[in-house]
């Protein structure tokens, strides 16, 4: 059967913001956070996006979960799923019968970067089966923190309430399987097999006993976290681009991306944390409506979600960005970017000292602009300016040059002309010099902007800008 179940490390491909488990919890999923329905054919799958739901209802705190047929079944091939109302309802069609027939949809929860799931408390699984249509198997499966897994299979269910213990899963990398008080990933899926047409409908997905928190065990990624801030672009798309910064809570990272629009600047934000080498950003936020220098007010800030956005990275220096829009205007596409300044992978990032300035800063009291600050490989300095010209928004981006606690950025490059997505063309982005920004830190969580602008539809201003994830100072 070549249907890809993801049993294990579901967090891959997806974000986590926070646990939601309680010390007295049983109840892994009520199927009240709504997903689908979606179907797919041989081989066809949905987005990651659609695949991922962000709930406090649900054991971790996200759910994925995903309906999928065999590449090889017959044309005509169905996997139906549906979560909605508190039920969790999955089915085939088949049009005849054949071995490479088959489908299932999965359902996972993985504890993200939060502490381990205790199930010590119980002695198995627990689903309240409402109906099922034809021969539907049900297997689940068990990942503990050391990569121990265990599978338990019942080939033929009926209505009504299943449990499946502990103690008859199969341990498929040791003769002891799992460390049940050391549980990262949890998943389930009912299957299909050749040519047989079926439909369950789930009503809860629970443990016979409390689940607890268990210690927080950090993910082991080879990607680390310290080495992949920076500035990406890609060489074939010069003119567009992202930086990323790692706050100073050591968690959170800060993506801006800078692109066009029928060759207007426009850019978008988001926040995310590493896991397994990928960050999820759940929503990039695009805003307008608001004035330049003095006449800014935060008050004309119009903020809306342009869509989410995954960066995967291979080393520390390359990454795939997955953009999916949801304002109409864009396509979903995928940027194959690398960092500007590359630096040794393994090498353990830029000095703390240097990177403690490293963030994106904003002044309170004028929220909706801010500066995104850079700490390359060598302490090259990259800055970008997010503001705006009227209702419009316009960036700024430049290298700098560091004296004592003052970094001098000669040249802040303004640009125009391009597209999005497919649209662009590195040939149409016109470059314009903007002016001089002199940054002046008080400590690494405070700096004073100097603007000295040589483009008369813009005004001279100093800002006072503070970090947005403030932390100690070296």
């Amino acid at each position: 059967m070549k249907l890809a179940i993801p049993a294990v490390r579901l967090a891959a491909c997806v974000m986590f913001f926070g646990t939601a488990i309680a010390a007295s919890a049983d109840v892994i999923d009520s199927f009240t956070a709504t997903q689908g329905p979606f179907t797919v054919g041989p081989g066809e799958a949905i987005t990651e996006e659609e695949a991922v739901v962000f709930a406090s209802s649900v054991l971790g705190g996200f759910r994925v979960a995903l309906p999928g047929v065999d590449e090889d079944a017959q044309a005509g091939s169905t996997a139906t799923m549906n979560i909605a109302g508190g039920a969790f309802e999955c089915a085939a069609e088949f049009p005849g019968a054949n071995p490479n027939n088959n489908a299932a949809c999965v359902s996972g929860y993985d504890r993200g970067a939060g502490p381990v799931f205790d199930l010590t408390g119980s002695t198995g699984f627990l689903f309240d089966l409402q109906s099922v249509e034809g021969t539907v198997a049900l297997g689940v499966t068990l990942v503990d923190t050391n990569e121990e897994v265990s599978v338990g299979l019942i080939p033929d269910i009926a209505p009504g309430q299943l449990l499946i213990g502990f103690d008859t899963l199969i341990h498929l990398t040791s003769f002891t399987g799992v460390d049940l008080s050391l549980i990262d990933n949890i998943a389930f899926a009912p299957l299909f097999q050749e040519g047989g047409n079926g439909r369950i409908v789930i009503d809860e997905f629970s443990t016979d006993g409390p689940i607890a928190e268990g210690p927080v065990i950090p993910v082991d990624d080879d990607i680390a976290a310290e080495e992949i801030p920076g500035t990406y672009f890609n060489p074939f798309r010069d003119g567009e681009g992202c930086q990323l910064t790692r706050e100073r809570d050591q968690i959170t990272f800060v993506l801006t991306c800078y692109f066009y629009s029928d060759g207007e600047q426009f850019w978008v934000i988001g926040v995310g944390e590493l896991v397994n080498g990928q960050i999820v950003f759940a929503e990039l936020i695009i805003t307008e409506g608001a004035q330049y220098g003095d006449d800014f007010d935060p008050a004309d800030v119009v903020r809306s979600v342009w869509g989410a956005g995954t960066m995967t990275w291979s080393d520390c220096n390359n990454a795939d960005l997955d953009l999916v829009p949801v304002l109409p205007g864009y396509e979903q596409i995928t940027l194959d970017l690398t960092r500007i300044v590359p630096t040794v992978c393994g090498g353990g990032g830029v000095p703390a000292e240097v990177a403690a300035w490293m963030g994106a800063y904003f002044d309170p009291f004028r929220d909706g602009e801010g500066f995104h600050f850079g700490v390359e490989a060598g302490s090259v300095f990259v800055m970008t300016w997010y503001t705006y010209l009227n209702g419009r928004q316009v960036w700024m981006i430049g290298t700098g040059t560091r004296n004592g606690n003052q970094v001098v950025f000669e040249e802040m490059i303004i640009t125009s002309g391009a597209d999005f997505g497919s649209g662009f063309d590195p040939a149409d982005v016109v470059r314009e010099v903007f002016g001089t920004i002199t940054v002046d830190f008080s400590d690494c969580n405070n700096f004073t902007a100097t603007v000295d602008t040589v483009l008369p539809e813009f005004e001279d201003i100093v800002l006072g800008v503070t970090k947005i994830v403030p932390g100690a100072c070296p």
